[in-house]
């Protein structure tokens, strides 16, 4: 039974290794191409701007990480927060639909004076908020690959540590068990 035990642990922790190292990968290669890494539907983003700063329930700050699902561009309406491309730079914008026509929607981030210049259409169109984690500011370090990889790499050897220390204190009560064990058979020879 322990044995057995032993190799789901194993197979969970090569699973959950190598799903990392996917997200790490596909999120490193989505920050270079300007886009966003998608996982079942859902991706995440870094907020880099204060602009959708305030004292709305869903309103977040620079450093926050948001979640972003697939909802259906004729599905949204006024008061949605969505995540765009910028049409002059081509840069993810995450702001809120203040107004609609017939040819798209107009946004603006919820801390800015005017609305985004241009129209969001379907082709620019990248995903609808869901919610955010505030992270005080340590989601900034999540767009720089070189921090990343350090964080992948650091949390690898902290589970790694937590285990070797887990498998030792599991070996020291064993030892104790046995010796306890044979101290009574002792006591009654």
């Amino acid at each position: 039974m322990k044995k057995i035990v032993n190799i789901l642990i194993t197979i969970l922790t090569a699973i959950i290794f190598m799903l990392s190292i996917y997200i790490i990968i596909g999120s490193t290669v989505a920050i270079k191409n300007n886009e966003l890494f998608r996982m079942f539907g859902y991706s995440y983003a870094v907020v880099p701007t204060p602009s959708m700063e305030g004292n709305k329930k869903d309103n977040f700050s620079s450093g926050d990480v948001v979640l972003i699902y697939d909802a259906p561009y004729e599905d949204l309406a006024i008061g949605d927060i969505i995540v765009f491309k910028s049409s002059d730079d081509s840069k993810l914008i995450i702001h809120r639909i203040i107004d609609a026509d017939g040819f798209g929607f107009v946004t603006k981030g919820d801390n800015n004076e005017f609305p985004d210049f241009g129209i969001v259409t379907k082709d620019v169109y990248r995903g609808k908020y869901k919610t955010h984690f505030e992270l005080f500011g340590i989601g900034l370090w999540l767009t720089d690959v070189r921090m990343m990889v350090i964080g992948g790499i650091i949390g690898i050897l902290f589970i790694s540590i937590l285990y070797q220390i887990f498998k030792m204190v599991w070996q020291i009560k064993k030892q104790r068990l046995k010796d306890y064990e044979n101290e009574l058979k002792n006591r009654k020879d």
